[in-house]
């Protein structure tokens, strides 16, 4: 799958905000959780604000979720790139 430069740049500035706090607090796994958990507030948000109902809040949560499982999968298996092993 190919991804528009666009959106890659857009992904790069949350990437780059995530690294920049896990620097500063030295709380990886915090800040992992913390950008996780705001992607599902965000998401959320976005439901509610653009016309989700209770109708469709089922259909909406099996959207971001397999959106969610493609995305970590393809990660992990470099389709977009190289994900970076710490040196020994």
């Amino acid at each position: 799958m190919a991804y528009a430069k666009e959106f890659l740049d857009l992904v790069d500035q949350f990437i780059h905000l995530a690294n920049r706090l896990a620097e500063a607090e030295g709380k990886h796994g915090e800040v992992s959780a913390a950008i996780l958990f705001a992607a599902g507030r965000y998401n959320a948000f976005n439901f509610v604000t653009h016309g989700g109902t209770e109708d469709t809040r089922e259909q909406a949560l099996e959207f971001y979720v397999s959106e969610y499982r493609k995305a970590i999968s393809s990660n992990l298996d470099g389709v977009v790139g190289p994900v970076v092993k710490p040196q020994d």
